[in-house]
């Protein structure tokens, strides 16, 4: 009796120990997919061009309608700094407008792009050449898609993922603080 309850002991030890490397190996069916990168934007034909935000800005909340908050967020490269409360340099820009129903800056949520300034709408624009000391710089239009708004630590996550005026891909994460303009 004692031999068989050993038997039996051993034989089910092995066969969880076989069932545990078995159950660990690495062919899931899912496929991988590829990793998530923050703080890089692409956009033009193919995607084919990118860039790195470095820093964001916001503009205070403003009342755009009855019930209707705008809060203005702004993604620039290194090319681009804030002095004294102003935007200053050359570089990438990328322009957030969005549409809430609080006087609250951003808001979670998932927005529409698109030309409206009704709560849950946005409008983004790019400025592949920005530069400051100009008064009429021309952006491209991100004509449809959404931006995903997430608190994240102390600062935010703005996904913005749409087709331009040109057809072409924008997509990108921002990761990071968010620093008030004056």
């Amino acid at each position: 009796m004692k031999n068989k309850l050993l038997k039996n002991t051993v034989y089910s030890l092995l066969a969880l120990f076989l069932f545990s490397v078995a159950s660990c190996d690495g062919d899931d069916d899912l496929p991988s997919g590829p990793s998530i990168v923050v703080n890089s934007f692409c956009y033009g034909p193919d995607a084919a061009s990118s860039f790195f935000s470095v820093e964001a800005y916001n503009n205070r909340v403003v009342e755009s309608g009855v019930n209707i908050y705008n809060t203005k967020a702004i993604i620039v490269d290194n090319g681009i700094t804030e002095v004294n409360g102003e935007l200053t340099g050359v570089g990438i820009l990328v322009s957030v407008d969005l549409f809430g129903n609080r006087n609250q800056n951003f808001q979670s949520g998932n927005y529409i792009i698109g030309d409206t300034e009704l709560v849950g709408d946005v409008v983004v624009s790019y400025f592949i050449d920005y530069d400051s000391s100009l008064m009429n710089n021309t952006g491209i239009i991100i004509e449809s898609g959404n931006v995903m708004v997430t608190p994240y630590s102390s600062g935010y996550a703005i996904e913005i993922d749409g087709i331009d005026a040109n057809g072409d891909r924008f997509h990108g994460i921002y990761l990071g603080e968010v620093s008030e303009l004056n």
